[in-house]
């Protein structure tokens, strides 16, 4: 009879489905419960990002202070209503970092007899204090940036850089400006440092001017003068301001004048001779050139002086770093343009600015070591002068471009970020020239106008000083 029963399989699928339900309703739930628990994580995450950058941001340095922001930011954007725990510590490192616990009731899951679920999240990032930035803008002030008011536009996005970076804290924060055109000016103030050279003025003595003044007149008459032909126009020609080109000269001709008459009169002399002393006066304005190979592509004074360049006009004056960012909107709303363009003028000077030798040491300091290092270039054209000898006269735009890309190359190996800007530049080799200059492809900007030109600025802004998170 037992063997009978045994053999007898009606029922069997009715017990096999619902045994089979009951596995995809287990699976289903728990595949719904991750998800939402997955997506209350995120929603946890974006709580504690945006927590621990307004601390960052606060300025504040003390943990329980940091921890109140943290806490009010928290709850501030808590929509859910949800029971979270917030906290915030400073690491070793001086970071602040901030966990968020909150629970997740299961749902289905539940009916099997799996309760609430913990979920807690970690962001963390660098206090401004921990993270100090020195940031350099070379900027090219040359002839050619007097075109489309691109001088006008250039201060205006520099500025705006610089009042996006006064929101942060001053004491971690440097910046420092190095206009350039055919050379850069490093001012008076600096004549006498022992890393320059040949910033004395002098003069050489003349031989006397020597003249017999006029004491009177005598012998005046009346003569008579002939007509001026009249003149038809002349058709403009085309001259150049740093490689740009540019209607000019010309003129609309004339009607000419009829013949007349004057008085002319003859000098009566003196009889001694009056002499004034002549000299020759050479003038330093500022400027400085290069010095002789290799040394013109290394930084540091090392011992070998860097030529300053007599009578030669500059531009306006490097602005070493500094933390007052007023001085820096100053001097860059002061900025005037003029000469060719020489880029690699610029790029040791900036390149200077940011190490902590001679011939600039404003980068020394405490934090000095962890100092994040950040290089702007922007330039609106391609190398229209070249190095020869100490001075940037020459011609040889090739070798011009060859000292650009192995700066470039120099400052990248000394672990300086260059973000690089081509403003209205038609020439497709100094734009892979710029591009190669910048530390990543991203990191270069083709800014084809002045909003293009503000965007990449302000792009750059918000890339330096994104305090970063680390979890």
């Amino acid at each position: 009879m037992f063997n009978y029963y045994l053999k007898d399989k009606s029922g069997n699928i009715a017990v096999m489905f619902a045994l089979g339900l009951m596995t995809l309703m287990i699976g289903a739930g728990a595949a719904m419960d991750l998800t939402s628990m997955t997506s209350k994580k995120t929603t946890y995450q974006g709580l504690a990002d945006a927590a621990v950058l307004a601390a960052a941001r606060s300025g504040e340095t003390e943990q329980n202070a940091l921890e109140l922001i943290a806490i009010d930011v928290v709850g501030g954007n808590n929509l859910g209503g949800d029971v979270l725990t917030t906290t915030l510590v400073l690491t070793a490192e001086g970071h602040a970092q901030v966990t968020i616990n909150g629970t997740y009731d299961t749902i289905l899951m539940g009916m099997f007899g799996v309760g609430a679920k913990n979920v807690a999240v970690v962001s963390e990032s660098p206090l401004p204090s921990s993270e100090p930035v020195n940031i350099v803008l070379v900027l090219d002030t040359t002839g050619s940036m007097t075109f489309n008011n691109k001088i006008g536009s250039l201060k205006t996005a520099a500025s705006d850089l610089i009042t996006f970076l006064e929101a942060y804290n001053n004491d971690a924060l440097k910046v420092g400006v190095v206009p350039f055109a055919k050379y850069v000016n490093i001012g008076l103030s600096r004549r006498n440092k022992i890393w320059v050279e040949n910033t004395t003025d002098y003069a050489i003595p003349l031989p006397d001017y020597c003249y017999f003044p006029v004491i009177g007149q005598t012998n005046c008459r009346m003569e008579p003068y002939a007509a001026t032909p009249p003149s038809g126009p002349t058709p403009a020609g085309t001259c150049y301001n740093d490689g740009v080109s540019y209607s000019c000269g010309g003129s609309s001709g004339s009607s000419g004048s009829p013949a007349g008459s004057r008085q002319v009169c003859d000098n009566v002399y003196a009889s001694t001779q009056v002499c004034t002393p002549q000299v020759e006066t050479h003038t330093w304005n500022g400027c400085v050139g290069s010095r002789l190979d290799p040394w013109h592509k290394r930084h540091e004074y090392s011992g070998s002086k860097i030529p300053g360049l007599m009578d030669e006009p500059c531009g306006s004056e490097i602005l070493a770093l500094t933390n007052n960012l007023g001085n820096v909107k100053t001097m860059i709303n002061a900025m005037t343009v003029n000469y060719s363009t020489y880029i690699p003028s610029g790029l040791i000077w900036g390149w200077r600015a940011l190490e902590p030798v001679m011939p600039l040491t404003e980068a020394s300091g405490a934090y000095e070591a962890k100092t994040q290092k950040v290089m702007i270039l922007m330039t609106d054209g391609v190398n229209t002068l070249s190095k020869n000898g100490i001075m940037h006269d020459g011609s040889d735009y090739a070798d011009a471009d060859l000292v650009t890309k192995n700066l470039c190359q120099n400052i990248n190996d000394a672990k300086i970020q260059v973000f690089s800007i081509a403003y209205e530049v038609t020439d497709i080799a100094t734009k892979n020239m710029l591009q190669a200059c910048a530390t990543e492809n991203t990191m270069y900007y083709d800014a084809g106008d002045a909003s293009a030109l503000q965007a990449a600025f302000q792009d750059i802004g918000a890339r330096i000083l994104r305090i970063r998170l680390t979890h």
